[in-house]
């Protein structure tokens, strides 16, 4: 019989997400349109509240495994993503990190807004409402309630309204983030450092990947 070996065995399956994510934003890139001042185009959406929860599920997912290198986990404490960022003394990706995941919270909790639009121009004709018992104080202080977007990034937070621009502006600072947290500890994330993403026929390195998508 040979002798097997142990060895320490953490779930982490945040990495799993990159090529869901990449095949979503293909598709996504591949649609004509925008937004209008109401929403963007059903299909449009949909794939752009896709591709932002699936990357704020990869991140958070990243920052767990981070916190556990480090030895930052305490039993009953529980993080966000922000807060991981901030205890790696990055206060700047740290915000705009919460901004994203106010973000992730409105698609999440299916926020529901009130507002008279104007059918044949797609425009406000009374400024929406939100309802009560969606959102809370962080969304309060985040979000600027007459653009219905965060004020750093101008990320929507009205959700017909996320569209592609929303989508590709939460990968973008997601991948700035966790290569932040892999310059803080090269053992935690390899795995990312060398992953590549199947995309239209190529295969980039993730990072590459997401530098190289345009910005809108």
């Amino acid at each position: 019989m040979s002798a097997t070996e142990e060895f320490d065995y953490i779930t982490a399956v945040f990495s799993n997400f990159l090529q869901p994510i990449a095949d979503l934003l293909d598709s996504l890139l591949s649609m004509r349109g925008g937004p209008n001042e109401v929403q963007a185009a059903p299909m449009e959406n949909g794939y752009a509240i896709s591709v932002v929860s699936l990357t704020a599920f990869f991140f958070e997912g990243a920052c767990g495994r981070a916190r556990y290198f480090r030895g930052l986990d305490e039993e009953g404490k529980r993080w966000s993503a922000a807060e991981t960022l901030r205890a790696f003394g990055e206060t700047a990706l740290a915000d705009k990190i919460e901004e994203i995941f106010v973000v992730r919270h409105a698609i999440a909790h299916a926020h529901l807004w009130k507002a008279k639009i104007d059918e044949i121009d797609m425009r406000f004709t009374e400024l929406p409402t939100r309802l009560p018992g969606y959102g809370d104080k962080n969304f309060d202080r985040i979000v600027d309630p007459s653009s219905r977007t965060t004020r750093k990034l101008k990320l929507d937070v009205f959700p017909p309204r996320i569209h592609r621009g929303t989508a590709i502006t939460v990968l973008k600072e997601c991948a700035d983030a966790l290569e932040f947290l892999e310059s803080k500890h090269e053992e935690f994330l390899p795995i990312i450092t060398q992953q590549t993403v199947r995309f239209r026929g190529k295969f980039p390195r993730f990072y590459q990947w997401v530098r190289e998508l345009p910005d809108t």
